[in-house]
């Protein structure tokens, strides 16, 4: 629902405030003549809100929110969220191969669109780049063309485990593991924290998230001593231990997750090969960290796949990251040398004012993988199945086929994920 991304203190909108805010903006829309698209309003829905929400829930003056994190929908430059003149903080976060048909076919192409958030006098914070210098050459560029000086071009290092053996909480079977105790950091200048959240990614993240944070207080002015001085170091550590991140490498307890399934699953919204390429990481140290019990009990737990993708999406290239056999998956007698594991195509709802996202047909998608699988024999062997929008059929079979040890990974689509956890 497009009011879910409208948050004041993690607390979405209620129906009643959102109907409200998106009535005003319709009706000044009509007004102006402007034909603005679904996104555009939605986004000066979100800025009402944020400015005057406070005022019509209470009859309180000033803005609802003391500082508002926009997220960009779509590139950048040309995004309806860049119509901000004056930002405390512009923050670029990793970039990876996604909607190249709008942003550009090169990572060159795609940090130039992104890099049109950066303004004059306004410092960026550039998050880690797995593609490095060519990234940073033209976020660099751009910094520098509209009079940002070195001081006020952030380059953020990664954070690092502290134990890195403990990047993964160990257990006894894969569908068992958890990693809910979260584990230590600490960034280069030996500030440590504890993240309650999966993957390595997080460290870039975390890192970066502390780096924005940091020029908050630092060019915080007299005008903004009423939130600015409860930002310490120690209010940092407990909102980072505090975070919660729905659909990221998240494990739905068996309490929580669809009764189909009969166990925990692991959510995740990788949806182009960058994405791909983290969550098949952390499901090799997370197989790689139960190898001796794994070992002992002369089995290897199966990964169930139910995936879902936006019509465009490069999803061959995404089949041979996830897909492909890793040296334990080549042992003679191993479940993966045999096959074992199972894919399930769906289709997700729809988005709501969304006519351009929809979801490639679950049968294509199945035809496609199993085409792959034929001319690549590095991939592993799958019984794959299609479920068109049917969600729940696809989480009853998986359900059936799931053995004791096995884990369930639904990912390929964050509105495949919002259909999960909608259920």
């Amino acid at each position: 629902m497009p009011r879910d991304t409208i948050q004041i203190n993690n607390q979405p909108i209620s129906e009643i405030d959102y109907q409200y805010a998106t009535d005003i903006v319709r009706q000044k829309d009509a007004e102006l003549g402007l034909k603005a698209t679904s996104f555009e309003l939605l986004t000066a829905t979100a800025f009402y809100w944020f400015a005057y929400g406070r005022q019509h829930a209470t009859d309180l003056q000033g803005p609802a929110v003391d500082i508002a994190v926009i997220e960009v929908g779509l590139g950048g430059r040309l995004d309806a969220t860049n119509i901000v003149p004056h930002p405390k903080v512009c923050v670029i976060a990793s970039l990876g191969m996604d909607h190249g048909a709008l942003l550009g076919n090169t990572i060159e192409q795609i940090a130039f669109e992104k890099a049109g958030i950066i303004k004059p006098a306004v410092p960026v914070v550039i998050a880690p780049q797995s593609e490095g210098q060519k990234v940073y050459k033209v976020l660099e560029d751009k910094a520098t063309s509209v009079g940002l000086g070195t001081s006020q071009i952030i380059k953020v290092e990664a954070a690092r485990w502290i134990d890195p053996k403990e990047a993964l909480t160990h257990a006894s079977t894969l569908s068992s593991a958890t990693a809910t105790t979260g584990q230590w950091a600490t960034l280069e200048n030996g500030y440590q924290f504890w993240i309650p959240l999966l993957g390595d990614f997080q460290l870039e993240n975390a890192a970066a998230a502390i780096a924005a944070i940091n020029v908050l207080r630092s060019t915080a002015s007299d005008g903004d001593r009423e939130w600015s001085t409860k930002i310490t170091d120690d209010t940092i550590r407990q909102g980072i231990r505090n975070t919660i991140w729905p659909g990221r490498l998240q494990w739905l307890e068996t309490a929580n997750a669809p009764r189909e399934v009969r166990g925990r699953m692991l959510l995740d919204g990788a949806h182009n090969p960058a994405a791909a390429i983290k969550l098949r990481s952390f499901l090799d140290k997370l197989k790689g960290s139960l190898s001796d019990s794994i070992t002992q009990s002369g089995s290897r737990p199966r990964i169930h796949w139910i995936m879902a993708f936006t019509r465009g999406k490069d999803i061959e290239e995404m089949f041979e990251i996830l897909f492909s056999k890793s040296k334990e998956d080549t042992g003679v007698g191993s479940k993966e040398s045999e096959g074992g594991d199972t894919f399930s195509a769906v289709e997700f709802s729809p988005p709501e004012g969304m006519p351009w996202v929809s979801p490639i047909p679950a049968q294509e998608v199945c035809e496609r993988l199993r085409q792959q699988q034929e001319q690549d024999h590095k991939q592993k062997r799958m019984e794959v199945q299609g479920f068109g929008a049917d969600l729940r059929a696809a989480l009853e079979w998986v359900g059936n086929q799931r053995g004791q040890d096995d884990v369930v990974v639904l990912c390929g689509s964050l509105y495949l994920v919002a259909d999960l956890l909608r259920l």
